[in-house]
């Protein structure tokens, strides 16, 4: 076996041994195509929530959004509170009765509205 071989072979080696401890602790790999904007916002989020050490990377970015974002879910929830319609918790509603929701189609409906309680863009947003 040639020696350049010999080192591809050790390479495929240590990947694979890497790929199967990512593995056995529940670790994967994803990849997000971003746009030149969203990278650029993701730029910012990575030096904005470090100070005062060195920028976090893109994955310690995300996932710092990750947990902040779940950790706001229950007070999310409770603001959100009942449908109005179906009287059922947002924002499943009446979907988890109907696929779809029982109400899908009515203007009072919180899924015909797009549950845009959820997430209210601000003008600086979609920018």
């Amino acid at each position: 076996m040639s020696s350049i071989n010999k080192i591809k072979e050790q390479n495929r080696k240590r990947a694979q041994k890497l790929r199967n401890h990512k593995k056995k602790y529940g670790v994967i790999d994803l990849r997000v195509p971003l746009h030149t904007i969203e990278q650029n916002k993701l730029s910012k989020i990575c030096e904005f929530f470090a100070f005062p050490d060195k920028a976090y990377s893109s994955e310690e970015a995300l996932q710092s959004l990750i947990h902040r974002v779940y950790s706001e879910i229950p007070r999310i929830e409770a603001a959100l509170g009942s449908c109005e319609i179906c009287g059922e918790p947002l924002p499943q509603g009446c979907a988890k009765l109907k696929e779809g929701g029982l109400f899908k189609g009515d203007s009072n409906c919180f899924h015909t509205t797009n549950r845009v309680r959820i997430f209210e863009p601000s003008k600086e947003a979609s920018q």
